[in-house]
């Protein structure tokens, strides 16, 4: 039977001779690994429909040990249609962050709600400092891993507050941060990402050069 979702692809690797096994953040299932056969093949009619950061309308067979992707439409590709090496750096930032925090068949809408509205931020070349600081801390609040009411400290508790509960639209208009304080703060967040995941992010070495 098949069960069709929204999902946005976080990564993908080679499988096998002409097959791609794919890691998809979708709306009704959270974090699934799918294979994608035949998806290498020139003739695929699923290949360019699930990229690095598609999100496309999926739909999901259940096997024995991995799901199969049956069928593929995209919505959006986010970064192709005006590709550069910087904005693809930050894109792919925002997704390793979702690859490694989340759990494999957990679902939580709101999770795939924040990255399917920070990866339209990302290609709207806003200030990704803030970009990065509201969605590190949004996520790990939507997961559970961070809360500003456990703060003490009352100006960190005022600021985090913020960015953990404003819409992104305040967020902008309101805030006046240096970027040797948003350097501070996301040395903070990645330490608690990093921590938790119990990996070393990737793409930060990336995203420092690109911003």
């Amino acid at each position: 039977m098949n069960q069709k979702t929204e999902g946005i692809v976080l990564s993908h690797k080679n499988f096998q001779e002409a097959d791609r096994l794919l890691t998809i953040y979708t709306k009704d299932f959270g974090k699934v690994t799918a294979i994608g056969k035949g998806i290498r093949r020139p003739r695929s009619k699923k290949s360019g429909h699930v990229e690095i950061a598609s999100w496309c309308h999926i739909y999901l067979a259940h096997g024995r040990n991995l799901d199969i992707l049956t069928e593929a439409q995209l919505i959006r590709s986010f970064g192709h249609e005006d590709f550069s090496p910087n904005k693809t750096a930050k894109i792919y930032h925002i997704l390793e962050l979702v690859d490694h925090l989340t759990p494999q068949g957990q679902r939580n809408p709101q999770v795939f709600g924040l990255l399917l509205h920070f990866l339209k931020r990302t290609t709207q070349n806003e200030d990704f400092n803030l970009v990065s600081t509201a969605f590190k801390l949004k996520l790990l609040s939507a997961l559970g891993f961070f809360s500003t009411a456990n703060l003490t400290d009352s100006n960190a508790k005022f600021l985090l507050e913020k960015f953990e509960n404003e819409e992104f639209e305040s967020l902008r208009d309101s805030l006046n941060i240096t970027n040797e304080s948003y350097l501070k703060l996301l040395s903070f967040l990645d330490s608690i990402i990093e921590d938790l995941s119990e990996r070393k992010l990737r793409t930060t070495k990336f995203i420092n050069a690109a911003i």
